[in-house]
């Protein structure tokens, strides 16, 4: 599992990251909630891990990308993209969360880590050039709040990943008018 989603090179491994475990994810909250559409609910995962694989760092060591004025000089960055068999992925615990089932856009805050293979340059993922694992909660709480713009019944899914391997918790939202 770990090469094919990225955190080992293909056909590496060796002892140690064959005894990694999965993170330990522990919701805090019902699994069943009921909001007004706008209304943003909070959703908190307690997380931690065995810090197998190491996370820290970038995907890819990184040249200075920016121009003088602070923009990204795309060209420089296109060709700092490497070729590789399966997608890299940076290392380390984070957590994100994502609509899993929903029949309208859901905005979280903060803006949740994507959850499948984007690796285009410098976006928000695991497997893009430059994406910086965030560092842990001191207290291990990851929070965020979601958002919901039109009715209907969600399911939200909490993905706990150390790099290597993932766990998750779902919660459904049914989302309410604002007048019934």
């Amino acid at each position: 599992v770990m090469s094919e989603n990225g955190s080992i090179s293909a056909g590496f491994t060796d002892a140690r990251l064959r005894g990694n475990t999965p993170p330990v994810a522990e919701l805090e909250g019902e699994t069943e909630r009921r909001v007004r559409v706008g209304e943003p609910v909070t959703l908190v995962m307690k997380a931690s891990d065995d810090g197998i694989p190491a996370g820290g760092g970038t995907l890819f060591p990184t040249a200075n990308i920016l121009t003088d004025d602070g923009e990204l000089n795309l060209a420089l960055a296109l060709r700092l993209q490497p070729m590789l068999v399966v997608p890299g992925k940076a290392n380390g615990l984070h957590v994100s969360w994502f609509v899993y089932r929903g029949p309208g856009q859901v905005t979280f805050n903060p803006l949740q880590i994507q959850v499948w293979e984007d690796t285009r340059p410098y976006s928000n993922s695991p497997w893009s050039l430059g994406w910086v694992n965030p560092e842990p909660p001191e207290d291990g709480r990851w929070v965020a709040e979601a958002t919901f713009d039109e009715p209907g019944t969600y399911i939200l899914r909490g993905l706990v990943d150390d790099g290597g391997l993932s766990v998750y918790h779902d919660v459904t939202v049914e989302v309410i008018p604002l007048t019934l």
